[in-house]
C-alpha cells in the first residue's frame, strides 16, 4: 500500500505534466513588452505588489513618464508624431504592440472530498478554466483589457474594457465596469473564491462578482503627503443584471461607487524608478489601505424586480513580510414584497517564508439573511500554502474546513497548478 506521501507526490506529478490555469489578471504580455520579471509587479501572480499597483493606475504604463524608457518591445507607429502638429489635416498618430498583446492562463486542481457519491473520494479537475487576456496600450492616452474564458462544461464568457487616459487622477473607462476590486477574486492566491463576491442578492440574480454589465466609469488615483501611499476612487454607471440573449433586463441602470486612501508605501501612482525584477523583496510595502464601496442596482428575474443595494468596506495591511486584507459586505435586497438584510466578511492573512514560498490562511463568516435565525450561517478556515515554483508558474495547497456542525463533513483538500504564459 502506498503512503500518503507518495500518493500526494504522484499527484502532484500528475497535475504537473497538465494545462491549466486560473482566472487572473496576471499578463505575462506586459512582461513581455517590458522585459521583466513577473515580480515586477507581482507579490505572487495574481496579487499585485506596490509597484503592480501603481503600473495598473497609470493606465498600464510605468510611472513617472518613464515609460518610453521602459519599453524594450518596439511597438508600430501608426502615423508620425509630426501629425499632431497638422491636425485635424490628419489623423492623430498612434501606435500598436509589436508583438500580439496576448497571454494565456489555466488552471487544474485535484479535490479530495466527499462530493461523489458521498464517500471521500479524490478526483482531478483538468482543465478547468482556459483564459485569454489580452491587455496594453495604444499611444500614449488609450489603454485596454480584455479577458475571454472557456470552462471545462463549455461555457464560453468575456469581457473587455478601454479607458482613455487623461492623467493617473482620471481616466474614463468603457466596456465592462464594477467593482471587481472591492470583492478581488481575480487577486487571489486561493481555489477557493471570496464570500463576499459570491453574496447574492434576494432573488439570486446577481452577485458582486457579476459587475454591472456594459457602462463607463471614471476613476484615478493620486499619491498622498511625501509621494507615499495616497489615494484611489471610481464611480460608474451601467446595464446591470443581464443574460445570455440580453446586455440589459431592465430600464434602471445600476450605479457604483468606491474610494481608498493608502497611508505609506509606494505612492498609489508610483513616481519612483520602480522596483528591479531582481530586486529580493518585491512583496514589502510597509502600508496600511482603508476602502468603502457602493452598489445600488435593479434586477428582474421575472415580472417583480429585485431592488437591491450593496454597502462594503475593506482593509488591507502590509509589514514586513506580513499582510492582512479585511473584507466587509451587507447588502439589502427587496423582492415579492420581503426585506432581506445579508452580511458577508472575511479575514486573511499571508506571510512570505521565502520569496517563493508563502504562508496563507482566511476566516470567513457569511449569513445570507440576518432576519432569519433559522437561516444556516456559513463560516469556514481555509489555510494553505502556495510555492512559486518559476515567476509564472505557481501550485497551491489548501484546506477548506467548514466550521458549523450541519457542514462539518463538507471539509475539502485542494492541490492547484498555475501557469501563466
Amino acid at each position: 500500500m502506498k503512503s500518503p506521501f507518495s500518493v500526494v507526490l504522484s499527484i502532484i506529478l500528475l497535475i504537473s505534466l497538465s494545462l491549466f490555469v486560473q482566472e487572473t489578471q496576471a499578463i505575462p504580455s506586459f512582461a513581455r513588452k517590458y522585459k521583466t520579471s513577473c515580480s515586477t509587479c507581482h507579490y505572487a501572480f495574481p496579487k499585485l505588489n506596490g509597484f503592480g499597483k501603481a503600473f495598473k493606475n497609470n493606465g498600464y504604463r510605468y510611472p513617472a513618464d518613464q515609460d518610453l524608457e521602459m519599453t524594450k518591445e518596439e511597438p508600430v507607429s501608426l502615423g508620425a508624431d509630426a501629425y499632431k502638429k497638422v491636425w485635424p489635416n490628419a489623423i492623430w498618430p498612434s501606435d500598436i504592440p509589436g508583438t500580439a498583446p496576448i497571454a494565456i492562463n489555466a488552471i487544474g486542481r485535484f479535490h479530495y472530498d466527499n462530493s461523489v457519491n458521498n464517500s471521500k473520494s479524490g478526483y482531478f479537475e483538468i482543465p478547468s478554466v482556459f483564459d485569454l487576456f489580452y491587455g496594453g496600450t495604444l499611444g500614449d492616452k488609450i489603454s485596454y483589457f480584455g479577458e475571454v474564458e472557456l470552462t471545462r462544461t463549455a461555457d464560453v464568457e468575456y469581457q473587455f474594457s478601454v479607458n482613455y487616459d487623461f492623467n493617473p487622477g482620471f481616466h474614463l473607462k468603457l466596456g465592462s465596469v464594477g467593482l471587481e476590486d472591492a470583492t478581488p477574486d481575480h487577486l487571489t492566491l486561493t481555489a477557493e473564491d471570496y464570500n463576499v463576491g459570491s453574496l447574492q442578492n434576494q432573488s439570486g440574480t446577481w452577485q458582486l462578482t457579476d459587475g454591472a454589465g456594459g457602462g463607463m466609469e471614471l476613476w484615478g488615483a493620486g499619491n498622498g503627503p511625501g509621494g507615499k501611499g495616497g489615494f484611489t476612487y471610481k464611480v460608474g454607471i451601467g446595464n446591470g443584471h443581464s443574460d445570455d440573449n440580453n446586455f440589459d433586463l431592465n430600464r434602471k441602470k445600476d450605479y457604483y461607487g468606491r474610494v481608498t486612501y493608502k497611508i505609506g508605501g509606494l505612492g498609489e501612482i508610483g513616481g519612483t524608478t520602480g522596483q528591479a525584477s531582481n530586486q529580493s523583496e518585491f512583496y514589502i510595502d510597509n502600508s496600511l489601505r482603508f476602502g468603502a464601496f457602493v452598489y445600488e442596482g435593479t434586477a428582474n428575474p421575472d415580472s417583480t424586480r429585485d431592488k437591491f443595494s450593496v454597502i462594503g468596506g475593506d482593509i488591507d495591511w502590509w509589514y514586513k513580510r506580513f499582510n492582512m486584507t479585511a473584507v466587509v459586505l451587507q447588502m439589502k435586497s427587496k423582492y415579492l414584497g420581503t426585506n432581506r438584510n445579508s452580511l458577508a466578511w472575511f479575514v486573511e492573512g499571508n506571510y512570505v517564508i521565502y520569496p517563493w514560498l508563502i504562508g496563507r490562511a482566511r476566516y470567513e463568516y457569511t449569513d445570507p439573511d440576518t432576519n432569519d435565525n433559522s437561516n444556516q450561517v456559513e463560516n469556514n478556515i481555509l489555510p494553505g500554502i502556495v510555492v512559486m515554483l518559476r515567476a509564472n508558474i505557481r501550485l497551491s495547497m489548501e484546506y477548506l474546513k467548514p466550521l458549523d456542525k450541519s457542514r462539518k463533513a463538507d471539509d475539502r483538500f485542494t492541490i492547484q497548478f498555475n501557469l501563466a504564459f
